[in-house]
């Protein structure tokens, strides 16, 4: 096996759901060795999302790879403790309890990091762990609507629509996988840990990048737009006269004179409205008009043949079943085979990076509950005689 970036680090994942979870299985891709701590009383609720094969939720069993799993009662001071003795082995901390919570249960920064000031402590909020709404919780759609997401999502004066894709929790676990590996570097060379603060709002707003820019600087608000781009034309979905849907991607001026020539439009790259992208977007309805008719002439095959010989980008609009059967797609490392005690030898995606010298391949599957709980805490003092006291008294299963 290859040596991975974080081996030899150890990492206590205290979150569920999503953004957490991520997260830590990113960390455990890299090789950490992450051990996720949940309730007793049925543990990660992501345990709990529909649809289920054996028993087993995919939201729970593709966020929780690369993890070994303890079941410990955080509201007894027992289990407290538990967790205190991990940490205090441990490099990092990861958690998405409501801003407060962990402090109240004596399991905040400041008390971790005095007894262990080599810690990396990553919390994950809602709106971030400072300000008028610090102690709020929040969901994915929720900050979707929160963060501005939704008013550009959608077709044009339609509702707001939630994106399909719980994009912001999953990116808030990039953006914190990041945190926990800058300040594990900057440890590296001052010997000290840190707090990385992670919030689904600040993830939102920066994913908002250039429309929150242009806004700032323009003062015009972004609007929905379909599957359009604010910034360029023509460069959306159109329909083919088959009834499937292909994605054109005008980008730039070199770009919409290949897309006029593949498609008979040869008469507008005159046309004063459509000269510059600039003009093409001042003019949107219009050229989108333009090229919606064109496409509607052909089946999507032929659409696509015509582009591809003038190297033009476009794609299917695929399903789910139709991009993870793609040639392209299979041909990647991303897609990984995980063996599972339930489920046996089932494909998983995993990292969606790949490496020249690591091969971050699933080495383990999503815990059960509470699968290792004996192992971890005899790794930390406990004798089986108090792991069996511990488990008598409902702290730990």
């Amino acid at each position: 096996m290859t040596s991975l970036a974080l081996d030899r680090v150890r990492v206590v994942d205290l979150s569920r759901v999503l953004a957490g979870p991520f997260c830590g299985a990113l960390l455990g891709d890299l090789g950490a060795d992450v051990i996720k701590v949940e309730d007793p009383a049925g543990g990660d609720e992501a345990r709990t999302w529909a649809p289920q094969r054996e028993g087993e939720s995919p939201g729970y069993v593709v966020n929780n790879r690369n993890k070994r799993g303890v079941a410990v009662d955080l509201k007894a001071p027992a289990g407290v403790e538990i967790v205190r003795r991990m940490v205090g082995r441990s490099d990092v901390v990861l958690e998405n309890f409501r801003t407060g919570v962990m402090e109240d249960l004596g399991l905040g920064y400041d008390a971790l990091a005095a007894e262990n000031p080599r810690l990396v402590y990553c919390s994950v909020s809602a709106f971030g762990r400072t300000g008028p709404r610090a102690r709020e919780a929040g969901y994915e759609a929720v900050m979707q609507a929160f963060g501005g997401i939704m008013s550009v999502t959608g077709e044009p004066g339609g509702a707001p629509v939630r994106c399909g894709l719980s994009f912001v929790d999953l990116t808030t676990g990039i953006l914190c996988a990041l945190g926990v590996v800058a300040a594990l570097h900057v440890r590296d060379r001052t010997g000290r840990g840190q707090r990385v603060d992670g919030s689904l709002l600040e993830t939102a707003v920066g994913l908002l990048n250039y429309q929150a820019q242009s806004y700032l600087l323009t003062g015009e608000v972004p609007r929905a737009l379909g599957s359009a781009h604010p910034s360029i034309a023509p460069y959306r979905n159109f329909r083919c006269r088959d009834g499937q849907w292909v994605f054109v991607a005008g980008a730039n001026d070199r770009l919409w004179r290949r897309l006029a020539g593949a498609l008979g439009l040869e008469r507008l790259l005159d046309d004063p409205r459509f000269r510059t992208n600039l003009d093409r977007v001042r003019h949107r309805e219009q050229v989108d008009a333009e090229v919606a008719a064109a496409v509607a002439m052909f089946d999507r095959a032929e659409v696509l043949r015509r582009l591809d010989a003038a190297n033009m980008p476009a794609a299917p609009v695929h399903t789910v079943d139709q991009v993870l059967a793609d040639e392209q797609t299979r041909s990647r490392p991303l897609m990984r085979r995980m063996k599972h005690p339930k489920l046996g030898d089932v494909p998983v995606v995993g990292m969606p990076l790949a490496f020249s010298a690591m091969d971050p391949a699933v080495r383990r599957h999503a815990p059960a509950l509470g699968e290792h709980t004996d192992e971890v805490l005899g790794e930390h003092g406990y004798s089986r005689d108090e792991i069996a006291e511990l488990r008598r008294r409902s702290v730990v299963a």
